[in-house]
């Protein structure tokens, strides 16, 4: 994508694939007026516009002999969305015509736009970061409300903002560092007040480290949430996986630490697609296969989105160790038709063997995940690619932070913030590749 002409003029169909009411196509460039005009006949005869307009009039395609009833909506540069000119033939929603319309403006000399190209030029010109440019493929990916709202909000800046405001005030201090290094014998340049400095890098620092922890996870490619079942051996987490998925995926046995490997399926909750991950169960390891069973159990629950903690109603056993403590969870019962009787208002009652629960428990894994959309959560886009760049950004203002506390020289805090600097660039696309922008604009559609 990094080798194309990006002042051509490039040409799309924009609706949707099959018959529809009416069929769209896109231009942008150069010459996107002159050929979104050059087969239309106008209601009216006017010159090209200084404003955006629409116009209604019929267009001439080739092969047919009608014209095609059709309005052209123009939008003069560089106020649009590419930064360019941009054209939109709306007509008769017919894929054979939407097709024929595109050949004659491939024709007149458009090019067919690639994948995302569209938002790359958006990027490009400065119109959109990056984040709002993912932000457009997380609104045509949405499957539920919360992800299109997570995506709408990121679209409106919701990440951009902070991490631009951020870097901007780093940036400021940085300057004020190396005027300090350069100028270090005139009297009016002013030294920061270093506690101060201090404490404001330390707390940036964390929300750095604690939104790349909120986005340990969300590097799937379909986005979906990941819900894992963790406890100790023999709490009913397979019985559970294959009641709440309504068909056997896993093995189930009396005997503990059946489940040695983790298993994992799609699973609908409420309305929300999420991937259930069965994990075997915590104890001490006892040999290599069983080490390395609770070596993937961790590594699951530490990328988990949200942990289903299950404990059995017939035995009071807790794991050994803490289950990824610093990741949402919810606690549930499991086997509570053994003994019906208990009754912990902190834990969700269900059983396998009867289904009592399991739609209680659906319910409340697509609560809590919505609910951890509302909090701020990114489209799994953005946060497959921003986690390590944010989680970097933190470290290195906790370095400089620390650096300041032990009275190290204003070079080691600079250098510290500039590493700083330049990984935020990167998540809103100030500092950015070839390859980061062939990744990401890859995955558009065509027309977007």
């Amino acid at each position: 994508m990094s080798t194309l002409d990006l002042t051509d003029t490039i040409a799309a169909v924009a609706s949707p694939p099959g018959p529809g009411f009416r069929g769209l196509i896109r231009l942008t460039g150069p010459d996107a007026f002159s050929i979104a005009l050059g087969r239309f006949s106008a209601d009216d005869d006017r010159l090209l516009p200084r404003l955006p307009e629409r116009r209604s009039g019929r267009l001439t395609v080739t092969g047919l002999r009608p014209m095609l009833p059709a309005a052209i909506a123009l939008w003069p540069g560089p106020r649009t969305y590419t930064g360019q000119p941009l054209a939109e033939i709306h007509t008769v929603g017919s894929p054979p015509l939407v097709n024929l319309v595109l050949a004659d403006c491939l024709a007149q000399g458009a090019r067919h736009a690639e994948p995302g190209e569209f938002t790359l030029r958006a990027f490009l010109s400065g119109r959109i970061d990056l984040t709002r440019a993912e932000a457009v493929l997380g609104v045509i990916d949405a499957q539920t409300p919360a992800q299109l709202d997570t995506a709408l909000r990121q679209l409106a800046g919701g990440l951009a903002g902070p991490i631009t405001a951020l870097r901007d005030r780093l940036l400021d201090v940085l300057a004020h560092l190396e005027a300090n290094l350069d100028f270090a014998e005139e009297s009016d340049v002013d030294p920061l007040g270093r506690a101060v400095l201090a404490d404001d890098l330390a707390r940036e620092g964390a929300e750095m480290i604690a939104l790349a922890k909120r986005l340990q996870g969300r590097d799937r490619a379909d986005g979906h949430p990941r819900v894992v079942l963790a406890g100790p051996p023999n709490a009913g987490k397979s019985r559970l996986f294959n009641a709440l998925l309504g068909q056997a995926h896993a093995i189930v046995s009396p005997q503990a630490g059946t489940t040695r490997d983790y298993l994992s399926a799609l699973c609908e909750c409420d309305g929300l697609t999420v991937e259930l991950v069965d994990t075997a169960g915590v104890e001490p390891a006892s040999g290599p296969i069983e080490g390395q069973a609770q070596s993937f159990g961790a590594d699951q629950a530490a990328r988990a989105d949200l942990l289903i903690d299950c404990r059995s109603s017939d035995t009071t056993t807790a794991p050994s160790w803490p289950i990824a403590p610093d990741r949402p969870r919810l606690l549930v019962r499991t086997k509570s038709d053994i003994d019906p009787s208990l009754d912990d208002p902190e834990f969700l009652a269900t059983s396998a063997a009867t289904g009592a629960g399991l739609d209680e428990l659906r319910r409340a894994v697509s609560a809590a995940l919505r609910s951890q959309a509302a909090d701020g959560d990114l489209p799994a886009s953005t946060g497959a690619r921003c986690r390590e760049s944010l989680e970097r950004a933190g470290q290195a203002l906790r370095s400089a932070a620390d650096t300041i506390l032990l009275n190290g020289g204003d070079e080691l805090v600079a250098i510290d913030l500039r590493q700083a600097v330049d990984e935020l660039g990167k998540v809103v696309g100030a500092v950015v590749t070839d390859d980061i922008l062939d990744r990401i604009f890859r995955r558009f559609c065509i027309g977007k």
